[in-house]
């Protein structure tokens, strides 16, 4: 901090004593959290857009339909895995994802966390008729793995079905894990939603370190 108060007298004595050294000392703190706050969205937009570039160059799958990667700022350090329900086609998932983004807002917003504080992504990251979910996820489970790596969230929410991912999990270590049903199993069980609501707590308690 020693140059902030350097930066900060001088600021002092150019504007003739004008403004207090204690405010003067704030705004240097101020102006250099701002553009460290700047580097950060900067860093973890080009993690989306790259995730992006690499979801659309792939061409392991046959006839897939690119999903789009949300991102997210990851500042609450919270990272989220969506898995709908496999029985599902592409259509219906592209109906009721209005629904999915309201629902998903509503659920952080409970623990209060802001959904674009949260990096949201997919455990399969393309839609394809033509392919079984698994092998689907072999393919895209190197891109997972570096998102996790890049993004380095605390912890990790799974929606939907967990299991393809448990040699992650096995093999991950200082994140806390969580998994949730996706929010259409939710729309179309409301029954399940307090369960759900018992896991969002859980994920409360670990951001509050208790």
């Amino acid at each position: 901090m020693h140059h902030l108060l350097k930066e900060a007298i001088m600021t002092h004595t150019r504007y003739g004593r004008r403004t207090p050294l204690v405010l003067a000392y704030t705004d240097e703190i101020s102006y250099l959290v701002h553009r460290k706050n700047i580097a950060v969205a900067k860093v973890l937009n080009t993690i989306q857009e790259k995730v992006q570039h690499a979801v659309a160059q792939c061409t392991k799958c046959k006839d897939t339909e690119k999903n789009t990667i949300y991102g997210g700022d990851a500042s609450s350090g919270i990272m989220i895995i969506l898995h709908p329900p496999s029985m599902l086609s592409s259509v219906e998932k592209k109906v009721l994802q209005p629904e999915v983004d309201t629902m998903l807002e509503k659920m952080m917003n409970a623990i209060y966390v802001d959904i674009n504080t949260c990096y949201v992504t997919h455990m399969i990251k393309c839609e394809s008729q033509h392919e079984l979910p698994g092998t689907m996820f072999s393919q895209c489970q190197k891109l997972l793995l570096r998102e996790i790596e890049l993004v380095k969230p605390g912890i990790i929410i799974v929606m939907g079905e967990m299991r393809p991912l448990q040699r992650i999990v096995k093999n991950s270590s200082g994140i806390q894990w969580f998994n949730i049903e996706h929010p259409i199993t939710l729309i179309k069980n409301p029954e399940l939603k307090k369960t759900a609501w018992n896991t969002l707590k859980l994920v409360k308690a670990a951001l509050d370190g208790k």
